[in-house]
């Protein structure tokens, strides 16, 4: 009798207490919180810019929803396979891509980027404002 009690819970039970287990994960909710940076000053700079699209604005939020989906079913796999370490790789990746994001958004709306910050990201060099200039013309 003291063996069943040894039994591990079933793999779908364990999934679901580390999908719960998410809530308190500073990652996870960095990552949420460059999601919904991203989605904001997309829409500020879109009208800022006077080119809001609905359809534009669908397309990228049904992005951002099928991403959130995709990290928040993979993130407890690997957690559940002791990934931990990938699944925190993982994560960060998406958050930095958030956050370069949101740095190119508020550039674009013309908020002061610090210089050294500019060159590493493409949308405010000068090589993309240069051929973004030749384009209109």
């Amino acid at each position: 009798m003291h063996y069943l009690a040894m039994v591990p819970p079933p793999l779908h039970v364990t999934y679901i207490y580390k999908f719960q287990s998410m809530i308190d994960n500073k990652f996870i909710l960095i990552y949420t919180w460059s999601v919904l940076g991203d989605i904001m000053t997309g829409f500020f700079k879109s009208l800022n810019h006077k080119s809001t699209n609905s359809t534009k604005g669908l397309n990228g939020l049904f992005k951002h929803a099928a991403l959130m989906l995709l990290i928040l079913t993979l993130y407890p796999m690997l957690d559940l396979l002791e990934w931990d370490t990938m699944a925190d790789a993982f994560i960060c990746f998406y958050i930095l891509f958030y956050v370069v994001s949101i740095i190119e958004n508020l550039g674009q709306m013309g908020i002061p980027v610090p210089d050294w910050l500019k060159k590493y990201i493409y949308k405010l060099s000068d090589d993309y404002n240069e051929n973004d200039f030749t384009k209109k013309k």
